[in-house]
């Protein structure tokens, strides 16, 4: 494990994706990697993690996969991460961004890889902060995170990433409504993708007028760009953005603050996650919780009672919903 480890820090793609696949899977050897990489603190700023996100078919894939072009062109060493929605049936995922962005796939200075949000209901796999560790100490310097399509409570984003990016398009009539139910408190950057159609100009000017009557408690305004995948406009004014940003946090220990925050939410996610596992565990080993549910089912319980009575049952205590 120690050599794996040093070959995720010279750049090994094999180790790499060997890596986050372990994470992926969970169990020991994502344990025992996650224990050493936090040993091996990193030493400077690391790389500049930045998130793009937005509603389904705005353009995200296809903004990405000109970043990168325009990255290379700049001598960048760029990682991807593309998390696509999986089935809630199967758990399998149609990654379909990867194949947008295959034309940089033999690109040794960049790496993509797709994961699907396996039941996740923010917009990112649970894996991902995992994946991220991996990419943080590998020497990349730059690290992509694009997300599912996100709606109003889908906005995991912000607790992993230094900079968002919060796309829109013209051509939906509810572009701007979906920022007031919450895109607007996450974006760093707002990219109006699809300038080439009409309404663009008055969909950048709306959400503009709604960042004036927003405060943030960083001090950044966050400009609003107009920009074109297909034409290939706004990507290098889009990434100036990106990297004024980042610039930003630099000053007074913002960036450090942000990413303490991020480790506070992992922390508190992976606690619900391992009480839920707990719990899960419980219930499958008692019969009274299987008739419980069977209560809840035809009516005889409430939701609210059940959880209640499940909660002191294993927690001894008077905990309520």
């Amino acid at each position: 494990m120690e050599q794996f480890v040093k070959e995720i820090a010279r750049g090994n793609t094999r180790a790499i994706a060997r890596a986050i696949s372990y994470m992926e899977e969970g169990g020991e050897p994502a344990q025992e990697l996650l224990s050493m990489l936090n040993q091996r603190a990193h030493a400077g700023i690391g790389p500049h993690i930045m998130g793009i996100t937005g509603a389904p078919g705005a353009g995200k894939s296809s903004l990405t996969d000109q970043l990168l072009t325009y990255l290379r062109s700049c001598g960048k060493r760029i990682a991807v991460i593309a998390v696509d929605p999986s089935s809630p049936f199967t758990g399998g995922a149609v990654l379909g961004d990867r194949v947008r962005m295959n034309r940089h796939a033999l690109d040794p200075l960049i790496f993509i890889r797709s994961m699907g949000t396996r039941g996740s209901g923010g917009g990112l796999s649970r894996s991902v902060r995992h994946a991220l560790q991996v990419l943080y100490h590998a020497p990349f310097d730059v690290i992509l995170l694009e997300t599912v399509g996100v709606g109003q409570a889908e906005l995991d984003i912000v607790y992993v990433a230094d900079t968002v990016t919060v796309v829109l398009t013209p051509s939906g009539g509810d572009e701007v409504q979906a920022a007031k139910a919450g895109l607007m408190e996450i974006g760093d950057v707002f990219l109006v993708n699809k300038a080439d159609l009409p309404g663009s100009a008055n969909v950048a000017k709306d959400v503009q007028e709604m960042l004036h009557v927003t405060e943030r408690e960083d001090g950044w305004d966050p400009p609003v760009l107009l920009s074109s995948a297909v034409k290939n406009d706004g990507v290098k004014q889009w990434w100036d953005a990106c990297e004024e940003h980042f610039a930003h946090l630099l000053q007074e220990h913002r960036l450090v603050k942000r990413r303490g925050r991020a480790r506070v939410q992992a922390m508190h996610e992976l606690l619900q996650q391992g009480l839920w596992r707990e719990m899960e565990h419980k219930l499958h080993e008692d019969d009274k919780y299987a008739r419980m549910q069977e209560q809840v089912e035809i009516g005889d319980r409430s939701p609210e009672a059940a959880v209640s009575q499940i909660l002191m049952d294993i927690f001894k205590s008077t905990l309520r919903v």
